[in-house]
This record gives structure tokens, C-alpha cells and sequence, in this order.
């Protein structure tokens, strides 16, 4: 009763309560962790019915965009070997831009074809046949010639006619005729559009003849975003949408707004209006849904002069009423459920990586690096953990159908437990651009930088979480729990400033990885160039911000330095010039005085950091490498003293999975991409040494310095103590430095 400030149980009181209004929440519970993963199940289903291959298994030697796979997982040797940690990539299918998106699209599209697919259980036989037929009648070609008659199809006995997959005719039959209203910052629209056109390509074949799952003119969609006048927007994103809208043949419109606030209600009103469906990129709750509903429903009536009881009886407001699991009863909207699709979409990654990790064997421990901007990707990492914790949460029938569709997990747990005996955790990454209300609930505070000019990526908008935000639940289920998601300790700051270097350090990773392994490595001249550009994609800003936020995590904990950053950077072809191209600003003295403008206003650190490593790149390679060398020992010694993962996790040298998400940015050109082929093969000798003595350490096992751990290890213990003195934590802190510079020494004489 503490919700309503009473101290005793009145049922006819709180009932009241739940009743009052014409659009209210009635009675809602979390949906169950069965329905959950059905959804993302089926999000997996769609994914190959649109010709995305199932995960395969992981090898170093992947690339991205690759024809022959549709695999998530790709290496990082360099990075691994620079940072001293099990570096992974993960990405999104190529089909989406790599983007996690298209996961978000593919489980909204889900949750409305299971709705379907439900609906088929009260229809009869004949009924169903009928509909069959009603699909097959309406397939045509481009050019809009009908591909089936009548006559044929009635030639075609019933058991032919029951063996077209129901999934083909649900497809259909909830998007051909209907229009999907999404709102979103830019990609969630960019991978809605991805979906409804694969779909229109996809061929299938029955009876002899071929025609594709939906007709070129089937399917539409309106995106709700922002203007290109609106502080948070730039010209790359506004470019690529408008792109969208200027296809043939036709399939997206563009609805724009300047204020965030604009946003949802504006695409849930178009939803009613059209009677289609409402695709918002966060995930709402109930309450916020019925937030929502109030006031569009109460705009709509005051613009057609008509009570919210005779706008339910629109056929179109009550299309889209039901898609939201919204009972209309005595003239009143009930809401009994969220929008919570994308959240099951989005817990597809996570399962991908398992089953593709699983399989390189030797599988310890993860450590997961995520963007929480993007609300239901972190939330979604977190429940797919809890459900691979404890797959007895799930019915025997989606567990049955989630080993059989992830065969490497279902081996896996019929001989290990995941979170027991094979470690996770779950870290999240904000942009420090934003005011996160998420930061604030779990009390992160940071002191070392600023938000600089506030403004913050498309992509990593508003995140809209807050006290009961289904998000921010699944969140503190987990900390308080104990398990993946560890509150304060695993949310980190991402800035502006280091957002560029993690572009470049994967971009340049994957140019490396193209023209060393696979079908690059036997290419000349335009021919290699061109099969770069195929397979190297530079990440948009929000997409890298995951791995600026572990690099910030691991500068600021003192366990990485700038001279190996700026090392790096110039074994993978960058210098001063190159990186300011790559940045997107000019090369001369005023882009450069610019870079360093906008990272001083994120504080004396970030102005420090990119004045320096700037400077380090224009340095004698010889010269760096030496001082490199140097401070990569402190940096391997001091991450034993301040590791990111807590020591149960750590000891067992986790591979470190860092979320990428959507290469849709402007692309380096050919004489880019080749002038740092050039580099890189100049550098060759140097980048293989690098990689070899990392492995070599790797493969030995070798734990650089127990007594320097063990020391650390006491250290963080007394510290904790009430009743220890301060001055001898001091002490214990100055003598753990002085040995780590002591073993330095003797490492590097």
C-alpha cells in the first residue's frame, strides 16, 4: 500500500484507484520469461527466413560483410595484444549495417507475427486454406502481373496448400496492408526499412513457381525523426534517411521533430490514425504506454469533436489498440502490457555470441561492453545472462526450441552451468554528452571529466530511463541479485573525445585482419582496394562507443596509457594528418586546433589526452615503440592491482566482447583505405611481433607477478577495513608502485 500512502490493505479503495479515467493500466505483470524468449526465438526465425544464416562457428580469421557468413563475433588480435586482454568484437548482421537495431526491428516485428501466428489457432481449417489462398492469389511480379490463378491454386490439393510455412502467411498477413510507425534518433527506422526490404527480396517457390515473401508494394513505414535543424542531428544520418525515403520502389516517409518530447506522441498518434503499428526504439512500459495513449487519444477527440468512447469504435484506432494488448471495454481503454518487443530482439546478440564463442573452445569467463543509451540492449544482454543462468525459468517447450536453434548452448549447459561455472559480467556505457537519469539512480558520479558541449550522438540520445522504467527494473534485478550487472562498478562515461580513436582502432583492426587473412592476402592493386572497401567498415560514432568507454575505463583505472594508444595507432597506418581526416576534420592547423578545442571542453584529461597522442603520432616510430614498450609493462602489472571485473572473474582472463552498433557514416575512400594498406604493410614485421608475444604469454598462462597481486589484493581488503589506519593503506598503495616500478625495471633493462 505504499504506493497509494496507506498503511492497511483497502481493496475497494485502491480498485477505485486502478479504475479512474478512460484510458487506465489494468492488471499488468511482467511478462514471463517463456514469452520473452519465444519472442526472441522467433526473431531468429525471421532472421533466416530473410536468408540470414544461422551462427556459425568463431575463427580469428572472420571478416565483416562477408558473403559467406552472418556471424556476429569477430577478433581484435591487435587491440588484445595492446590492451593484454581477449578483445572481441561484436556487430550486427551485414544486412542491417551492422547495426543492434536491426535485432530491436526483428523483435517488434516478432511479437506482432506471434500475435498472428496465434490468431491461426481459432481459425478452421477451411478458413485457414482460404487465407492460404488469399496469399498465393495476391503474390505478383514487379511489373504486377498476377503469379498464381485461380485455377491453379484450385488444382492444388489442401495438403500442398498446408506445407507454405505458416510463418510466410503471417509475415504477410500482419505487414503487407499495414503501415509500421516507428519513432526513433535515426537507426531503429534505418533497420525497420532493411527488414521490410529484405523481406520484399526474398524469393520463395511453390507450385513451380517463384515469387517473393512480400510483393515490391507490400509493406510501409513512417519514421519519426529528428529534424535536420535539431541540435542532436547531423548532416551524415539526415543524408542516409533521406535516402530511405527517395527508394523505388516506395516504402518510407520521413516525419521529423525538433524536441525528443515531440517524438512519441506524435508516431503513436500517426499509428491510430492509419491503424498500424507503434515501434517506439525505447521500450515502454505499461504505464507509459497508457501515458502515451491518454494524450493522443485526447488530441485526436478534440480535433474530431468526439468523446475517446466514440474513437474506440474506429476500425483503425482499434487495430492498433489490439496490437497493443488493449482491451476496449464500456467505452474504456484497459492497457495490459508494454512495448517491450525489442527487448526480446535484443537478446538474440547476446545468445549469438555464446554459441559462437563456445565453439573456439577454452571458454572461461565474458566480459560484456555495451552502449546503455541504447536502453533495451543492455537491459536484454542482462536477461538473455539470467536465462542461460537458469534455463529452468523457460516452459520445456521454449527451452526444448532454444537448444535445438543454439546447439553449442545446448551442449554447453547439459555439462556446465553459465554464471557458476563459466563467469559473466555485464558493463554498460554511457555517453557522458547526456544527462543520464540511469547514471543518477545507480549512483555514478564522475569527477575526472565534463559533458563538454552537451550535445550528445544520434544514436545515444535520451535513453528515457528512470524510476519504473521496465529498463531500469531488469537493471536493478540484476545488481541487487548479484548477478551479470553489478549497478555502480560496471557503468562507465564514454566521451566525445575518445570516440574518434575507437573508430580508428576498429576500423583499422578490420583493415588489418581483410589483407592478411582469407581471399585479401592473394590480391594486387584495385582488386585489393576494392575488396577492402567491401569488407572495412568504419563504425558511426555510437556505434564505437563501447569501446571508447573501455578504453576510458582502463585510462582512467591507470591500466593503459596514451603512448600505447598512439603506438597502436601508428602500426595501423594513422599519424596526425590521417587521424584528423579520419575524424572528420580538415588536416591542417585549424582542424587540429578544433580537435583539441572540443576535447579540452570535456575537461583538462580529455584536452591532455588528444594534444598528446597527437603529438606522440608525428614521433619517430622507434622512439614510440620504445616508450610503449615501457609503459605496456606497468599498464599488464597495474591491471592485476585495478582489474575491471572483480577477481573471481578476472583470475580466469575473460574474453572482452565489445558491442559495436551501425556502420551508417560516411566511409573512408579508396586513397584513404590504400595509403593505410600501405602503412600497415610497412609495419607488418612489428604488429606480427606484437601479436606473437601476446599469444606467447597467453598460451603459457603466465601471471606476470603474484606477489604484486597478492599485495593488491590486501591492499583493497585493509582498505575496506573501518578500523584501519589510514596511513598504513597509504603505505600499502606506495609499496605496491614501488614493486611494479621495480619489476618494470628489471623487465625492461
Amino acid at each position: 500500500m505504499k504506493d497509494n500512502y496507506i498503511h492497511t490493505p483497502m481493496p475497494e479503495f485502491t480498485s477505485a484507484l486502478n479504475k479512474e479515467g478512460e484510458v487506465v493500466v489494468d492488471n499488468y505483470e511482467n511478462r514471463s520469461y517463456s514469452y520473452i524468449t519465444d519472442i526472441t526465438l522467433m526473431t531468429y526465425k525471421i532472421a533466416q527466413k530473410i536468408s540470414i544464416k544461422p551462427a556459425g562457428a568463431f575463427h580469428p580469421d572472420l571478416l565483416p560483410y562477408d558473403a559467406g557468413n552472418d556471424n556476429t563475433m569477430f577478433d581484435a588480435p591487435i587491440c588484445s595484444a595492446v590492451l593484454n586482454r581477449q578483445i572481441t568484437f561484436m556487430r550486427g548482421w551485414k544486412r542491417f549495417e551492422s547495426c543492434i537495431k536491426g535485432f530491436n526491428a526483428l523483435g517488434l516485428m516478432s511479437e506482432q507475427v506471434l500475435n498472428t501466428m496465434e490468431s491461426f489457432k481459432s481459425m478452421s481449417a477451411s478458413d485457414y486454406l482460404n487465407l492460404v489462398r488469399e496469399y498465393l492469389i495476391s503474390r505478383k511480379t514487379h511489373q504486377g502481373e498476377a503469379i498464381f490463378n485461380q485455377e491453379l491454386l484450385q488444382s492444388v490439393g489442401a495438403d500442398q496448400l498446408a506445407r507454405i510455412d505458416h510463418l510466410d502467411i503471417a509475415i504477410w498477413k500482419t505487414f503487407a496492408r499495414k503501415t509500421i510507425v516507428c519513432s526513433t534518433s535515426s537507426n531503429m527506422g534505418i533497420s525497420l526499412h532493411d527488414a521490410l526490404r529484405e523481406m520484399q527480396k526474398t524469393n520463395m517457390q511453390f507450385a513451380g513457381k517463384s515469387y517473393t515473401l512480400l510483393n515490391h508494394d507490400e509493406g510501409s513505414l513512417i519514421i519519426w525523426c529528428p529534424d535536420e535543424e535539431a541540435d542532436f542531428m547531423n548532416h551524415e544520418k539526415t543524408a542516409f534517411l533521406r535516402r530511405l525515403e527517395s527508394e523505388e520502389p516506395a516504402l518510407t516517409r520521413l516525419r521529423t521533430y525538433i524536441n525528443r518530447q515531440q517524438r512519441d506522441p506524435g508516431a503513436l498518434r500517426d499509428a491510430l490514425i492509419l491503424g498500424g503499428y507503434f515501434f517506439p526504439t525505447n521500450p515502454q512500459s505499461a504505464d507509459e504506454i497508457q501515458n502515451l495513449l491518454f494524450f493522443a487519444l485526447k488530441e485526436l477527440a478534440e480535433e474530431r469533436k468526439q468523446s475517446i468512447a466514440e474513437l474506440t469504435k474506429d476500425e483503425n484506432i482499434r487495430y492498433t489498440l489490439t496490437s497493443l494488448k488493449c482491451h476496449i471495454q464500456d467505452s474504456r481503454v484497459f492497457v495490459r502490457d508494454g512495448v517491450e518487443g525489442g527487448i526480446s530482439g535484443l537478446m538474440l546478440p547476446y545468445f549469438l555470441m555464446v554459441e559462437e564463442l563456445v565453439s573456439a573452445g577454452k571458454l572461461k569467463a565474458v566480459s560484456t561492453w555495451n552502449q546503455a543509451s541504447i536502453g533495451a540492449a543492455l537491459a536484454a544482454a542482462i536477461i538473455a545472462d539470467k536465462v542461460l543462468r537458469n534455463p529452468r525459468l523457460l516452459n520445456e517447450k521454449t527451452r526444448s526450441e532454444l537448444y535445438s536453434l543454439f546447439p553449442n548452448i545446448s551442449r554447453l549447459l547439459d555439462s556446465k552451468s553459465w554464471g557458476k561455472d563459466i563467469k559473466t559480467r555485464i558493463h554498460g556505457i554511457f555517453d557522458l554528452a547526456n544527462i543520464q537519469s540511469l547514471a543518477q539512480l545507480l549512483g555514478v558520479v564522475v569527477q575526472r571529466h565534463l559533458s563538454g558541449r552537451g550535445t550528445a550522438y544520434v544514436g545515444l540520445g535520451s535513453s528515457s530511463y528512470s524510476n519504473g522504467n521496465r529498463c531500469y527494473e531488469i537493471l536493478k534485478d540484476s545488481f541487487e541479485s548479484e548477478e551479470s550487472f553489478r549497478g555502480k562498478s560496471t557503468f562507465h562515461p564514454a566521451t566525445h573525445t575518445l570516440n574518434p580513436f575507437a573508430q580508428a582502432l576498429v576500423y583499422g583492426e578490420d583493415l588489418y585482419r581483410c589483407t592478411q587473412f582469407g581471399s585479401g592476402k592473394d590480391l594486387k592493386g584495385d582488386e585489393r582496394v576494392s575488396y577492402v572497401l567491401g569488407h572495412v567498415r568504419k563504425p558511426e560514432p555510437a556505434g564505437a562507443a563501447a569501446m571508447a568507454g573501455y578504453l576510458l575505463s582502463r585510462l582512467d583505472s591507470g591500466t593503459f596509457s596514451i603512448v600505447e594508444l598512439a603506438y597502436q595507432l601508428r602500426l595501423l597506418g594513422f599519424n596526425r594528418k590521417r587521424f584528423l581526416q579520419f575524424a572528420n576534420h580538415t588536416a591542417d592547423e585549424a582542424g587540429y586546433n578544433l580537435f583539441l578545442q572540443e576535447s579540452s571542453e570535456e575537461g583538462v584529461y580529455m584536452g591532455n589526452l588528444a594534444r598528446n597522442v597527437l603529438t606522440f603520432l608525428e614521433w619517430p616510430l622507434g622512439e614510440l615503440e620504445e616508450k610503449a614498450r615501457l609503459e605496456h609493462e606497468h599498464s599488464k602489472l597495474k591491471y592485476n592491482i585495478y582489474p575491471l571485473d572483480d577477481q573471481i572473474v578476472d583470475t580466469l582472463n575473460p574474453r572482452v566482447n565489445i558491442y559495436l552498433t551501425g556502420d551508417n557514416t560516411f566511409q573512408p575512400d579508396a586513397a584513404f583505405a590504400s595509403v593505410l594498406m600501405q602503412e600497415q604493410e610497412s609495419h607488418i614485421s612489428k604488429i606480427a611481433a606484437l601479436i606473437q608475444r601476446y599469444k606467447k604469454d597467453l598460451d603459457s598462462g603466465e601471471q606476470e607477478n603474484r606477489i604484486v597481486r597478492t599485495t593488491a589484493l590486501f591492499s583493497r581488503i585493509s582498505a575496506g577495513l573501518k578500523n584501519t589506519d589510514r596511513k598504513v593503506n597509504e603505505l600499502m598503495k606506495r609499496t605496491v608502485n614501488r614493486m611494479v616500478n621495480n619489476r618494470v625495471n628489471k623487465i625492461t633493462k
